[in-house]
């Protein structure tokens, strides 16, 4: 299976992959009070694939 997280602080226009270890997705918080987008991507052995988008996820402080 591989897995890849990618975030955007512009509200989805621009996407950047950030790291993946032992499932955890290392990421740095963009400039206070800008929203955060997140997206994961997943495929299995199968060719199975799953894209999940979680637009404004949080607020950054």
């Amino acid at each position: 299976m591989s897995v890849s997280v990618s975030v955007s602080a512009d509200g989805g226009a621009t996407w950047t992959r950030v790291p993946v270890a032992d499932g955890r997705a290392a990421l740095r918080n963009p400039t206070a009070r800008r929203s955060v987008s997140l997206r994961a991507e997943l495929a299995d052995t199968k060719g199975s694939t799953l894209t999940q988008t979680l637009t404004d996820a949080y607020l950054a402080r």
